[in-house]
């Protein structure tokens, strides 16, 4: 907020002053009852013969402010949906449900909200589904506004939860010539067909003159830089091409990803993780609780929610090795057993963290061979220095290992992969100066899906992309 008008906020009174703290105005004057400029949509308007009400919102809050007005001065056209600048003052109101009202002297429409074609009728609960069908449009309702905003709260807590922990922020490259997880799950990048047709001599795959995908992970980069900067993480988009059209999957998303240097404990990374994650929802609990509460009630989640998940962070997440989760797993499942190497299935998981109260499980030390290249080799032989962390009702949200820095067993590993010549760079970071190193990834959005209780994950990102469907 500008100098100038901190300095007029002194002359109002309280009830001004914490209204145009949080809404979108602008003071031409001192004092409660010269002009004041409102701006925002319509969402709700009631004409009646002698006065007209409007309910005005401009993204940045849930609640609306209500417009009082002569008839005269609305354009019969004027309707939900509409632009509108109000120029007047503030005054308090006499409706038990507000503090505030605009008395407003002139009304500027922007622009005009054509109702017969408008997809979000007023008045009309619309479902996710249904909303979905217009990404364009969906910041216009109250419901996914207030997503958006919750999700800028989250990410805010991200950063300063690195910062305060002394992590550098590193933007990792989007484009890629590897796959970092190893499971073939890539995007590849091409030059347009009428670059290919303007020079017959030059392949797709040239314009790198080696093959390019959209990155699945900045892991591996993060990497290189904790090998100078020994504390540093990055919050970038990452792809996979999953032929899923689940609610837990997306082909666009945005990773969590940090790397710590000097460490040869899980500990230390599980450490990390939980902090991480305690730290940014309680923030985001806190400082968005009125956005949290109207989603959960959209989506009909239970009204304890909030205390479930704040008691959730009270406590220490469960720690135990995969020969463990295995065996517990058998115990409590309905379905098929599995076996030692079998990968738990996301019924699995969330089936063991109810098992456990409900409180977050790390699940650690796996079989080497469903863990990707890089984790590192335990002293059996048999297993590595990898964890998932698993979270209620959603399953896996996290995943890290301690990384392999012994140059001959990663040279071994790569080997085995076919793997040596596309990550050649990789393997002679074991040769300058390497050290005992570990790191971890998280999905923001399906964090997101558990905190705000959302039934698909295509919901809490501004414009989903998945198999099929990539409509802007």
């Amino acid at each position: 907020m500008s100098a100038p008008l901190m300095t007029n906020m002194k002359l109002l009174c309280s009830n001004c002053q914490r209204f145009l703290h949080r809404f979108n105005t602008r003071r031409l004057s001192n004092g409660c009852t010269n002009n004041s400029i409102l701006k925002g949509w319509v969402r709700h308007i009631r004409k009646q013969k002698h006065v007209t009400f409007i309910h005005v919102n401009d993204g940045t809050q849930l609640s609306t402010t209500q417009i009082v007005t002569e008839p005269r001065l609305c354009p019969s056209e004027l309707t939900e949906g509409s632009c509108i600048t109000a120029t007047g003052r503030f005054q308090e109101s006499i409706a038990k449900k507000q503090n505030i009202e605009f008395q407003a002297e002139d009304i500027k429409v922007h622009g005009f909200c054509n109702l017969q074609k408008y997809p979000f009728q007023p008045r009309t609960i619309h479902s996710n589904d249904y909303s979905r069908q217009y990404p364009h449009l969906r910041p216009k309702t109250s419901l996914f506004s207030s997503v958006m905003r919750i999700r800028n709260t989250a990410t805010m807590a991200v950063h300063r939860y690195f910062q305060e922990n002394g992590y550098i922020f590193i933007h990792t490259p989007i484009l890629s010539s590897n796959d970092c997880e190893g499971a073939g799950q890539l995007f590849t990048v091409k030059i347009s067909d009428k670059q290919t047709e303007s020079n017959e001599k030059k392949t797709a795959s040239e314009f790198f003159y080696s093959q390019a995908f959209l990155t699945v992970s900045g892991q591996l980069h993060l990497e290189a830089m904790a090998s100078g900067i020994s504390k540093v993480y990055t919050f970038s988009p990452a792809f996979r091409a999953e032929r899923s059209a689940t609610t837990h999957h997306l082909a666009e998303f945005y990773m969590i990803e940090a790397e710590l240097s000097f460490t040869d404990s899980l500990e230390d990374i599980m450490q990390l993780m939980e902090g991480l994650i305690k730290f940014i929802t309680n923030d985001t609990l806190k400082t968005s609780s009125k956005d949290i509460e109207f989603v959960h009630k959209r989506n009909s989640v239970s009204k304890d929610r909030v205390k479930a998940i704040e008691a959730m962070t009270e406590k220490d997440f469960i720690r135990m090795p995969y020969e463990e989760a295995l065996e517990i797993s058998n115990r409590i499942s309905d379905t098929s057993k599995l076996k030692w190497g079998d990968d738990l299935q996301r019924a699995h998981e969330k089936a063991l963290v109810k098992h456990c109260g409900n409180v977050p499980v790390f699940v650690t030390d796996y079989p080497e061979e469903l863990k990707p290249f890089y984790a590192r080799r335990n002293p059996d032989n048999r297993t590595v220095a990898g964890l998932d962390l698993l979270i209620p009702g959603i399953g896996e949200l996290c995943g890290g290992t301690l990384r392999e820095e012994r140059y001959d067993l990663l040279h071994q590993k790569l080997k085995s992969k076919n793997l040596l010549d596309a990550l050649s760079w990789y393997l002679e970071l074991r040769e300058f100066g390497s050290c005992p190193h570990g790191g971890f990834g998280m999905g923001f959005d399906r964090y997101l899906q558990f905190l705000l209780g959302m039934p698909n994950i295509k919901d809490v990102t501004a414009f989903p992309r998945w198999t099929g469907h990539c409509p802007l």
